[in-house]
């Protein structure tokens, strides 16, 4: 006889309570809370470049960066994450708000425990949200930054991959283009 493994499902308010006292992050998906990993150095200092960047280019324009503590709502009651970077439009932002629910751009930062689940799952949960434009990963372990882009026909995605220090990353909607430079300046590999 095989012993089946029960997994409890949580409410969103189970979940939401939880959240606001826990001393860690987690995701909640779909009724299953999920403990978020912490991150080494080099994955830290990444994220802070890229979000640096960001707010530099985005100073005076209508959008807003928000870095991991910040949680992301993909669909009401039902599935929230931690993107380790956020740009959203300041129009529907309430500052009293704990969570973010229009990303235009959302950013994942690779670590070796979760690159497959960034790429894969995690890409296809932030398909849901209508206003995402960009989703972009970015590599610890080499240069390597793959931005995918939403087409007008607003259900397909397009990538490209930028591997060199000297390219420049164009997002227009956002009204601004990044160097991979600003990025990875003095990471070593």
């Amino acid at each position: 006889m095989e012993n089946a493994v029960v997994q409890r499902h949580y409410t969103f308010e189970e979940y939401w309570e939880m959240e606001l006292q826990s001393e860690i992050k987690h995701e909640f998906i779909d009724g299953q809370i999920i403990a978020m990993p912490g991150v080494k150095l080099k994955h830290n200092k990444i994220t802070l470049k890229f979000c640096f960047a960001l707010m530099s280019a985005l100073e005076n324009s209508n959008f807003e960066v928000f870095m991991e503590s910040v949680k992301l709502q993909i669909e009401s009651k039902k599935d929230y994450t931690y993107p380790d970077i956020c740009v959203a439009s300041k129009e529907g932002i309430n500052p009293d708000d704990l969570l973010i629910t229009n990303a235009v751009l959302v950013v994942e930062v690779l670590s070796e425990g979760t690159k497959l689940y960034d790429k894969v799952d995690k890409f296809l949960r932030y398909k849901k949200i209508p206003t995402l434009q960009y989703y972009v990963l970015v590599d610890t372990d080499t240069v390597f930054v793959d931005v995918y882009r939403k087409l007008p026909d607003g259900e397909h995605w397009e990538d490209d991959i930028y591997t060199q220090l000297s390219d420049t990353i164009p997002l227009p909607i956002l009204g601004i283009q990044l160097n991979l430079t600003d990025i990875y300046e003095g990471i070593s590999f």
